[in-house]
């Protein structure tokens, strides 16, 4: 229990003995971020949207649904971009989970959650698009997530002074491997990757921090579509429409070289959007 596996993760044991060590040298997540930068470029995605949608007779999908779906895509393909760290340990994550920023509203009142939703291997675009739904409308409902209630709680019931023990009382759970799964299995910052969909409400991209509560090792941030110039195959420059996605990581649970080789075919999916497809999508196929 105490060196071992967690309820959400088993320990990696055979790595590097470098990358073994790095979280005493980089006790904190703050200490080992990276930030990398990647434009997609969006001009067949909008195509193959549009073709999807054309009638009716499929899920009304969007961008964000095909970005999910290759992340999730490339967690399960890729397992090493799916690690984290916890208590100086290396894990390899048991699932792939997604936390996603979800705002109540379109206003300068409206408050922001984040919910978190599984997302199991050999899932589809219609199934990312059922999941991922499911999830954001829970967060956009009037009822409070079940994080905003244990925050709300504690808040309620706790002296100020005390409040900040908690975090510490749990990092030390992390420490010594005994967090309940209860308290990991709900809180969003126990995750795989956290992702804010910033283009959703007309903004560009910007890189977050990572939190060094909980285990979450990877946090993106999506901008708006906007057009750029964009050099072709052919040494031709057009303006096509790109998003920016803008990523922080901690470099302490893979490798750089596998780590962009992963965000790369997620880019790859993404401009490729029929790759993601699955045989009950009946999706429309490339061009």
């Amino acid at each position: 229990m105490f060196s071992g596996d967690r309820p959400d993760g088993t320990r990696v044991r055979k790595a590097p003995k470098v990358r073994l060590f790095m979280p005493y040298l980089l006790p904190r997540r703050g200490d080992a971020v990276v930030f990398y930068e990647q434009k997609i470029d969006i001009s067949q995605t909008l195509d193959y949207l549009e073709r999807w949608n054309e009638g009716g007779a499929r899920v009304p999908l969007r961008f964000f649904h095909i970005y999910l779906a290759a992340i999730a895509r490339v967690m399960h393909e890729r397992p090493r971009i799916n690690r984290f760290i916890a208590g100086r340990r290396l894990y390899q994550r048991d699932d792939v989970a997604i936390s996603i920023s979800v705002l109540k509203a379109r206003d300068d009142d409206a408050r922001l959650t984040v919910v978190k939703q599984t997302y199991p291997e050999g899932l589809g675009l219609a199934g990312a698009f059922e999941r991922t739904e499911a999830v954001i409308g829970d967060g956009r409902a009037a009822a409070k997530t079940h994080s905003e209630r244990e925050v709300s709680l504690i808040q309620k019931m706790l002296p100020r002074w005390l409040i900040p023990l908690l975090p510490k009382l749990q990092k030390l759970g992390d420490w010594l491997n005994i967090t309940p799964a209860s308290l990991s299995a709900n809180d969003p910052l126990y995750a795989s990757i956290m992702v804010s969909n910033l283009g959703s409400i007309g903004i560009d991209a910007a890189y977050h921090h990572l939190f060094e509560h909980g285990t979450l090792p990877i946090f993106a941030v999506v901008g708006r579509a906007r057009d750029e110039a964009v050099v072709t195959k052919r040494r031709e420059i057009e303006i096509r429409p790109v998003v920016t996605v803008r990523y922080t990581l901690d470099e302490r649970i893979v490798d750089g070289y596998y780590a962009a080789r992963s965000l790369d075919l997620i880019q790859d999916w993404i401009e490729q959007p029929w790759l993601l497809e699955r045989e009950e999508d009946s999706g429309p196929g490339a061009l």
